[in-house]
């Protein structure tokens, strides 16, 4: 069975190789630094089955990456996790009116994480990952 795909947009290098390599173990992972980047790889016939998407990034910021992405025809469906350092409720709440699944806050819970992707990718599996490496 193919592992379900799971995009993680976050300008931190650290973050994004650490949730790429934790994630790597139930998923296939791929990550980019930016919400232009991500676009233009997901341009090129790539849909994730879920994105990872930090809020405050330079160039396109997570609440227009998500703008963008629920205006189109092809991703507006894909389910998005955020994981931001931003907690104004505004912003909260602009994130849920666009339709993602659950925001995080930042600093935030790995196990927390990954019990949230597994519930929306993998909603018969009931155990819990394992994030020793």
């Amino acid at each position: 069975m193919k592992k379900k795909s799971v995009l993680v947009i976050d300008d931190h290098d650290g973050l994004r190789k650490i949730l790429g390599r934790s994630l790597s173990k139930n998923y296939e992972v791929t990550t980019r630094a930016n919400g232009v980047s991500a676009l233009a790889w997901m341009h090129q016939g790539n849909i994730p089955d879920l994105i990872v998407l930090d809020m405050r990034m330079p160039g396109m910021s997570g609440i227009d990456f998500l703008s963008n992405l629920r205006s189109s025809g092809f991703f507006r469906d894909v389910a998005v996790v955020i994981v931001s350092a931003d907690d104004n409720p505004q912003l909260v709440a602009q994130c849920n009116d666009l339709n993602i699944r659950q925001y995080i806050g930042k600093p935030f819970s790995p196990i927390q994480l990954h019990e949230t992707i597994d519930s929306i990718l993998l909603p018969n599996n009931h155990t819990t990952p394992s994030l020793a490496e």
